[in-house]
């Protein structure tokens, strides 16, 4: 490690001082690299000022240059090892190059330096999440929040956990003070996900909601615009965008995998538009199918808006929605003539912006649910979804071959899909299945195990018939898929991911057709699959089913033996006749644009 150069006198420092306000100023105007070059300045006039190291690392971040901006941070901290802001910023630019070893020892070293610095732990927070330590991630909210009581970005970020944790009440109780306290927040987005689990909300008041709140997004984001550079050409070659925060490891990046590799890049030009907070290793995978690959995480909604609008996209597609790394604000605006949300958020956005969402004729019945939508809805000749088997696993021939009598219900959605309703249906069929158990999986926090149990309790499940595991790896979470009898599905936000994977290894999935198009998920898969005798119209009929499936092995054993099978050979797993339907879609959307008075076609 280099020493830290002492500096020369006060005169230097203040006059260093001087050039970094001035270099502040220019990063204002957005002008990184003269404020680089003001920063630059200054650390020739005083090396060991940590100020100038830091400024420079930020202005050098902002132009791209990471490498060397997580040097100036390092060099920042050479020069001041005792100055909490400079351990705080290296740790957060060891924290976005995925060093989460090295960002927490940083942010832990900050938090002794200041305890009064909330933004700390509130990254560490982060980190522990990533890492799911979800005990100690509470703890560093809560304590950010001991720091700072009214501090609305702190509530904001203690809310969306508890969302993530399926802890609604106390989310909304969180969400809603952080939204007193400062209406400017981005706090819409995550209120409206969250409606998407509570069956007590009618699907005409969270439509309602979704357009109310999309519109205060909308205003925040600014003017929307109504020009584009485009050709209003209706059979060339179109450049579809499609921008998310989960091209990692998540069911978004492994459905779009398939997509990506059969487009038709004769027709299409793909780009992509990674919000993902890190570098991890799915994403290689999508980028070599992609023709741009463009990372927006550290870029303004403004600066994204311009990118879109230089890189002349023509289709424009969301797959985050008001998940927790959207970028709804940028469509909002409307830099591409046509835009389209699909994948990865399972209902309207609400944005008047939003032209089109893809969805199907099995979640959405023609004529049943476009009042519910801001978008017009596009639907899929089969299913919106395009199975990828991930993992090269077999079939798990025998489950649980040590207690061959055993009947095993598994639930393997996300613990936030668990509603009271969900319980009542399961306690329904465990007891009339008075000898079978329940295995429940994505339980990562102690204590929303304990509410858990709680809440089984008074939906009349004994929890000496229940275990409650968390999150496995990939290899051991289809193991485990493999080795139950039958999968329990949730209500009314059902299972997509977790469905097909129960499917593929052999596992049945009883599907109860609800009411909204996201509690008829399920439905649409086993309708697209043919597998109607796995489809219930009623609670009761979803009861029977289940308790049908449970005493009859033979059933059971002949769905093991060839659902994998029926699924390999449906539509929900032919990539390129999907690949082309959506481009098709897509194709018609384009083409409707062209012929608009106003597009000059």
């Amino acid at each position: 490690m280099r020493a830290p150069v002492q500096p020369r006198n006060v005169a230097e420092i203040e006059e260093a001082d001087r050039r970094i306000d001035q270099g502040q100023a220019l990063e204002d105007q957005r002008d990184f690299a003269g404020a680089l070059a003001c920063y630059e300045q200054a650390i020739a006039l005083a090396p060991a000022h940590a100020r100038g190291h830091m400024n420079a690392g930020n202005a050098l971040a902002n132009l791209g240059r990471w490498g060397e901006a997580l040097e100036a941070q390092r060099n920042a901290v050479r020069c001041a090892p005792t100055h909490a802001p400079a351990r705080f910023n290296l740790g957060a630019f060891l924290f976005n190059r995925g060093q989460l070893a090295a960002a927490s020892a940083e942010l832990l070293t900050a938090s002794t330096l200041d305890r009064g610095m909330k933004e700390a732990p509130l990254l560490l927070a982060e980190i522990h999440e990533l890492e799911e330590r979800f005990g100690d991630a509470e703890r560093e909210y809560k304590r950010a929040l001991a720091i700072a009581p009214d501090h609305a970005g702190t509530l904001l970020n203690l809310g969306w956990f508890c969302v993530r944790q399926g802890r609604m009440k106390e989310a909304f109780e969180f969400l809603e003070r952080a939204s007193r306290l400062d209406p400017t927040l981005p706090i819409d987005g995550q209120i409206l996900f969250a409606m998407n689990f509570q069956p007590e909300l009618t699907p005409q008041y969270v439509a309602e909601e979704h357009r109310r709140r999309a519109k205060r997004i909308s205003e925040s984001a600014g003017v929307r615009l109504g020009d584009w550079a485009n050709t209003p050409e209706p059979s060339r070659r179109l450049r579809v965008g499609y921008v998310s925060g989960d091209f990692g490891p998540h069911p978004v990046a492994f459905f779009m995998r398939p997509i990506l590799e059969h487009h038709d890049r004769s027709q299409f030009e793909i780009l992509a538009y990674s919000n993902s907070p890190q570098p991890n290793s799915i994403e290689p995978s999508l980028q070599v199918h992609t023709d741009h690959w463009r990372v927006i995480s550290n870029l303004t909604d403004a600066e994204v808006v311009d990118r879109i609008r230089e890189d002349r996209v023509d289709v424009l597609v969301d797959l985050s929605g008001h998940t927790s790394r959207g970028r709804l604000a940028v469509f909002a605006r409307h830099p591409a003539p046509v835009q389209v949300t699909w994948l990865g958020y399972l209902n309207t956005t609400g944005l008047a912006a939003m032209d089109y969402r893809i969805t199907d004729g099995h979640t959405d019945p023609e004529g049943t649910t476009e009042h519910l939508h801001s978008e017009r809805l596009v639907r899929m000749p089969h299913s919106q979804w395009c199975y990828f088997a991930w993992e090269e696993i077999e079939v798990v021939t025998e489950p649980h071959p040590e207690r061959t009598k055993a009947i095993v219900f598994g639930s393997f959605n996300q613990y936030a899909k668990i509603t009271d309703q969900s319980l009542a249906l399961w306690s329904r069929v465990l007891t009339q299945v008075p000898h079978a158990e329940l295995v429940v999986f994505d339980v990562r926090h102690a204590k929303s195990g304990e509410l858990l149990v709680e809440r089984m309790e008074r939906a009349g499940i004994d929890p000496a018939r229940v275990t409650l595991r968390g999150r496995e790896p990939v290899r051991d979470y289809f193991r485990a898929l493999g080795n139950v009898d039958i999968a329990l599905d949730t209500f009314p936000y059902n299972g997509a991911t977790t469905t097909f994977d129960a499917l593929w290894m052999g596992v049945p999935v009883v599907a109860l057709r609800g009411d909204r198009g996201i509690a008829r998920g399920t439905f649409s898969i086993l309708r697209t699959l043919g597998a109607e005798d796995l489809i219930a119209e009623s609670a009761d009929e979803y009861v029977s089913i289940n308790t049908r499936l449970a005493s009859d092995p033979g059933w059971r054993n002949e769905l093991r033996r060839t659902l994998r099978g029926r699924l390999a050979a449906s539509p929900l797993m032919d990539a390129p006749a999907f690949t082309r339907a959506l481009e098709n879609a897509y194709r018609r959307m384009w083409e409707a644009w062209c012929t608009r008075p106003e597009s000059g076609g």
